[in-house]
């Protein structure tokens, strides 16, 4: 679980907590899973690679878009992503971005 100030997003992790971030971030409709080979040959190689379950798959950041549509919005979902990146230790600091779809 990775605690972000918009609620706790389900992430799967592999590789050395102080490695370089790559955030990858899955498609519709794949999770987190969609990455499994992926993470821990990043880990190997020296990479801290975190996936994350993104809003709207994750418990923990589940908006219902029948109440409040703008929860899924762009500039929500870009936040979320950064969030995501501080979280894992990235704060201030450039990471790598992967993504599906």
């Amino acid at each position: 679980m990775i605690a972000t100030p918009q609620g706790r997003f389900t992430a799967d992790a592999a590789g050395p907590t102080g490695g370089e971030l790559v955030l990858l971030l899955h498609g519709y409709p794949p999770s987190r899973h969609a990455w499994r080979h992926q993470l821990p040959a990043l880990g190997a190689a020296g990479y801290r690679a975190v996936a994350p379950d993104q809003r709207g798959y994750s418990p923990g950041v589940r908006p219902d878009p029948a109440r409040d549509l703008t929860a899924y919005g762009i500039d929500r979902l870009v936040q979320d992503v950064l969030d995501l990146a501080d979280a894992a230790g990235s704060t201030g600091r450039r990471f790598h971005l992967v993504g599906h779809d």
